[in-house]
């Protein structure tokens, strides 16, 4: 306690230095201990289901995209007992729920019923599906969310045995989920049975679905991906086609996507925490060698090396606990700042919090903090001379030229953990530009969108689901202020649905199949969204089931599949699961972003090929709305024409689809915020090291510039010699630095857009940056230099 006391009051007649080194740890502890916690509640947490390491997820792997699997690929999976335990499918699903009130859309998925099993987990209330509840013709259930149940239906434990109507017919209430259980996704509130078309299981007919699985016990994941490849051999030899198959554990299938960004961000921050520890170690380091004189006395008087160093460290324990606090403090605020802003996708965001193993985690970076805070005072008191001090009144040439040496190596250091920031900020900002010029293909301005899902029960049928959507597009249209109304059934920016077709005539390519983003829509959808029609003809009401197949493509296809060429009039295969009949090209319309073009690379080569919706009949679509004005005020009246067409139908997903391009940039928008705040703080941290090495040495230097003044040196070469030794420190640490940056390039190649992450004019600026910082930052203490009397340090010589 004595110890502490009086590192208190050391403390306290420091005041200015003691709250720098608060401040810097605090910031260092804070940024670190909060990006972890996303990372660790993203990437790292465990899956909350029983060995969520035994769990993995299967994909079919084409040349250019991943796609799902087919039901009869799944079953054939489910033979591999030595590899996989059990094998579960589904598909999301959209249930419109009526009854009291307004209908209300849930987000479901069409299970196979042994997904519970598989993934470990048991209703909380009821029971969950019985294995033989996928059979055709057994009566409909329904599991709900807890959310759903208490949000719904009251938390009233009865519920369960209950009938309600979703998408026009009965089901029974089996079960409650926990509240815990958010399967695929924390949007789903209900599962129903999945039940399989009789032609999926013979391919007859192919639809696609996620397939998850349990790795038998003692398998290895290696194991399972060899198995599942030769499994796709041999489906191939036997059916046809390319598709080799691909197994990944589920959490690595979860955040693949946001994995270079998390890294990314993970590493920024450790850069900036070294930066943060360096700073800490100079400042305790230029505090020690100040009192040098007083270890001198206190070793003469019979103190021994260990005293001093046990006291050394006892001086940076208030600031460790102090800044270690304020900054998990500032940690927790920041993390809940983040879960509110966090972008649409991010997976996983119910995980993230200060969490136990996130703490630890903290605290291991505090005892670095302080083993930083606490080296310098030890070695040097640890290498005090009592000789030599007393003798010297507390100055050493030789130790001061060792101190002096590694201040600089500790200014080197910060500057070359800040380059690769700057670097990382420069491309990003330059991507982010890039995006916000770039050519969506589209025009947002006045079009809303919603989205719905016809009901089967009461169309049954293909034609009757296209009459249905005449009307309701007519009904739209009718509405005052109303310019145009489509429907499309995956509006621009939000995901692709990807096809293999075949191109007769290809003299682009020599692959046999192609995958291309399909899309459905209604006559008039090219006006609607501003889409520019290149050549040829759209759709219209006569391109139905009557009249030959017929589709629009985009200039990529046209460009790269037929090059040179007209591509109206070709023609190409449709799907096979959808009989693979001719269907003949009739227009060219602009490319259009289909995804965020940061995550393109997962949705193939972008090819683009549209399709009338009373030739390809979908169930859920998307409505878009151009208005005349301003397309707010008219959704309550775009809903009153929906109504008016369907009481009963339900609409979910209402935005502005300036809002959806807003969205599709939000992760790259929070991503290049981030790291300028982090290269920000590090070039201040840097700065501030620089400006006080160079104060330092300036002031430990006085008599010698009086000196050079007295002997003609103008004031203009001791500023230029002052501003040189802060900037040789800056370039020495750059070299390295731009080391760290060009490693770095394999991140950040999945993060930049429109620029190579090895881009020589963003590193070259992020250098030059970081260099007129340093130059800066020595010159107000070179200005000091300038000021000596030259006539006083003569007479003290």
């Amino acid at each position: 306690m004595n110890d502490l006391r009086y590192a208190l009051r050391q403390l306290a007649r420091s005041p200015g230095l003691t709250v720098i080194a608060v401040l810097t740890l605090a910031l260092g502890i804070g940024t670190a201990t909060a990006i972890f916690s996303v990372v660790y509640g993203v990437m790292l947490r465990p899956l909350p289901f029983r060995e969520p390491e035994r769990l993995v997820s299967i994909w079919l792997q084409r040349k250019l995209a991943r796609n799902y699997p087919a039901a009869a690929d799944a079953l054939e999976l489910r033979q591999l007992r030595g590899v996989f335990e059990d094998v579960a499918l589904f598909e999301d699903v959209n249930l419109n729920l009526v009854g009291d009130g307004e209908p209300q859309r849930l987000q479901g998925a069409s299970v196979s019923p042994n997904l519970f099993s598989v993934l470990g987990v048991a209703a909380a209330l009821g029971r969950t599906f019985a294995q033989d509840e996928d059979q055709p013709g057994r009566e409909r259930i329904v599991l709900l969310s807890d959310a759903l149940w208490r949000g719904r239906f009251g938390a009233d434990r009865a519920v369960v045995g209950r009938r309600i109507r979703l998408n026009g017919s009965l089901y029974t209430i089996v079960g409650i989920m926990p509240p815990d259980f958010q399967y695929p996704s924390g949007a789903h509130q209900a599962w129903v049975p999945l039940v399989l078309n009789p032609g999926e299981l013979t391919r007859q007919v192919t639809e696609n679905y996620r397939v998850v699985a349990r790795l038998a016990p003692g398998t290895t994941l290696q194991q399972a991906r060899r198995e599942a490849g030769a499994l796709a051999k041999r489906l191939a030899s036997t059916y046809g086609g390319n598709a080799g198959m691909t197994v990944d554990s589920m959490l690595e299938d979860a955040v693949r996507e946001v994995r270079p960004t998390l890294t990314l961000l993970l590493g920024a921050v450790l850069f900036l925490l070294l930066i943060a520890c360096v700073n800490l170690s100079s400042l305790f380091g230029a505090r020690a060698a100040a009192r040098s004189g007083e270890f001198g006395v206190r070793l003469a008087l019979g103190a021994s090396r260990k005293r001093l160093i046990t006291q050394a460290i006892a001086e940076a324990t208030p600031v460790l606990l102090l800044g270690g606090a304020l900054g998990v403090v500032a940690a927790e605020w920041a993390v809940r700042v983040f879960v509110a802003a966090a972008p649409a996708g991010l997976p996983r965001v119910e995980s993230i919090a200060l969490s136990a193993p996130v703490v630890a985690f903290s605290l291991t970076l505090l005892a670095l903090a302080g083993c930083a805070a606490s080296i310098a005072p030890a070695v040097q008191a640890w290498g005090s001379d009592v000789t030599t001090i007393t003798k010297e009144g507390g100055r050493s040439s030789t130790s001061g030229r060792r101190r002096s040496a590694a201040r600089r190596v500790g200014v080197a250091a910060q500057i070359a953990f800040a380059l690769p920031l700057l670097v990382g900020a420069t491309l990003l900002l330059q991507s982010a530009i890039n995006v916000m010029r770039m050519d969506l293909g589209f025009r947002p301005e006045l079009v809303a969108t919603l989205s719905f899902e016809v009901s089967r029960s009461r169309n049954p049928s293909d034609q009757k689901v296209a009459d249905y959507y005449a009307r309701l597009v007519e009904a739209v249209r009718a509405v005052p202020g109303v310019a145009n109304a489509s429907l499309v059934n995956r509006i621009p920016l939000v995901g692709g649905q990807t096809n293999p077709v075949h191109f007769d005539n290809a003299t682009g390519t020599t692959d046999e199949l192609t995958n291309v983003d399909t899309r459905t829509v209604t006559p008039g959808y090219f006006t609607t969204l501003g889409i520019r029609l290149v050549t040829g003809r759209g759709f219209t009401e006569h391109d139905d089931t009557n009249a030959p197949e017929v589709a629009v493509v985009d200039e990529r296809v046209a460009r790269m599949i037929w090059p040179g060429e007209t591509a109206v009039g070709k023609r190409f295969r449709a799907p096979a699961w959808r009989g693979g009949r001719w269907v003949n090209v009739i227009g060219v319309v602009a490319h259009v972003r289909t995804v965020d073009p940061l995550t393109h690379v997962y949705w193939g080569s972008g090819l683009q090929v549209y399709w009338s919706y009373r030739q390809w009949t979908q169930d859920r679509m998307v409505l878009a709305v151009r208005s005349e004005t301003e397309s707010g005020p008219l959704i309550a009246s775009v809903i009153k024409a929906i109504r008016s067409v369907d009481a009963e139908q339900s609409v979910y997903d209402l935005r502005t689809l300036t809002e959806i391009v807003d969205r599709s940039q939000a992760q790259l928008r929070l991503t290049t915020l981030l790291m300028v705040g982090f290269s920000g703080l590090a070039l201040l941290l840097a700065a501030v090291g620089i400006y006080g090495v160079v104060t330092y040495g300036v002031t430990q230097s006085l008599r010698e510039f009086g000196i050079r003044v007295a002997l003609g040196a103008s004031r203009r070469e001791v500023t230029r010699l002052v501003v040189w030794q802060g900037t040789s420190m800056a370039i020495a640490g750059s070299v390295v630095g731009l080391m760290f940056a060009i490693a770095a390039a394999g991140v950040m190649s999945h993060l930049v857009y429109g620029v190579a992450p090895t881009d020589v004019a963003s590193i070259f600026a992020a250098t030059a940056l970081l260099l007129l910082v340093a130059a800066l930052a020595s010159y107000f203490p070179a200005r000091r230099a300038t000021q000596v009397d030259p006539m006083v340090a003569l007479r003290y010589e």
